[in-house]
């Protein structure tokens, strides 16, 4: 299983859509799990790529934010849980173990509330085999941070 995931700071602009698309496609990744996507949810069509897999989104009304999961056709899974607020809860089996996957978004403001949400619907769906990826908008140490 090879996951990727990555802050890909805008896919409006359709010469980097395409390029992107196509560097994505190369890497072959089973689970892409792209944020910052800044694709206004009535435009979410402009994301199909069937070479990438299966779309999943957590987009907004207006162009910022948004998290999608792209999962290949092959691998068997089922949206559990998404939202507009950047939060996508997948069901993945993986030789015959259910994991949870999490593609998330975090919010720089209000992070406290954003990880409370998701906490409580991680409990209420009670899967210990759990694999967070995307953008926690967070940094490990101060001094480190460039902006």
């Amino acid at each position: 299983m090879k996951l990727l995931s990555i802050n890909i700071k805008g896919l409006n602009d359709s010469p980097k859509r395409k390029g992107t698309f196509l560097k994505l496609e190369k890497q072959n990744a089973d689970i892409i799990c792209l944020q910052e996507v800044h694709i206004k949810v009535q435009d979410q069509a402009y994301l199909q790529n069937k070479k990438l897999g299966k779309l999943y989104s957590s987009l907004a009304e207006e162009k910022k934010r948004g998290v999608v999961l792209y999962i290949k056709e092959e691998v068997n899974s089922k949206l559990i849980y998404d939202d507009i607020l950047g939060r996508i809860l997948m069901e993945v089996v993986i030789q015959n173990k259910k994991i949870l996957i999490v593609g998330i978004y975090a919010p720089n403001k209000n992070q406290n509330e954003f990880f409370k949400t998701l906490y409580e619907k991680l409990i209420e769906i009670g899967n210990p085999e759990i694999c967070i990826i995307g953008d926690y908008n967070s940094i490990s140490n101060i001094n480190q941070d460039i902006n």
